[in-house]
């Protein structure tokens, strides 16, 4: 901080830091990864008639913002990768 500015006591400020960044990523819904142990999967489209058939895909996954994670290996953009299950309660 410059020794010219001055700050005062019970002033507050909003911040955001950025610890990383990546550009051109594949990036997927959170919910749609499968963690177990230190392995990664999702489950991929093979099939959709005459219904929907999957695959377990393993995958290696990047940063996180919480809400989409990178995909470092694993998949392509032309791979339909299953949601999250609805729980009926």
């Amino acid at each position: 901080m410059p020794d010219t500015v001055q700050m005062r006591s019970g002033y507050s400020a909003n911040a955001e830091i950025v610890l990383d960044h990546a550009k051109q990523t594949l990036a997927i819904p959170e919910s749609c990864v499968e963690f177990q142990g230190d392995s990664t999967f999702v489950y991929v489209l093979t099939d959709s008639v005459p219904q929907q058939a999957f695959r377990r895909q393993p995958i290696e996954v990047g940063m996180s913002d919480g809400i989409k994670i990178a995909v470092k290996k694993g998949l392509t953009l032309q791979d339909k990768v299953r949601g999250a299950e609805k729980k009926n309660d």
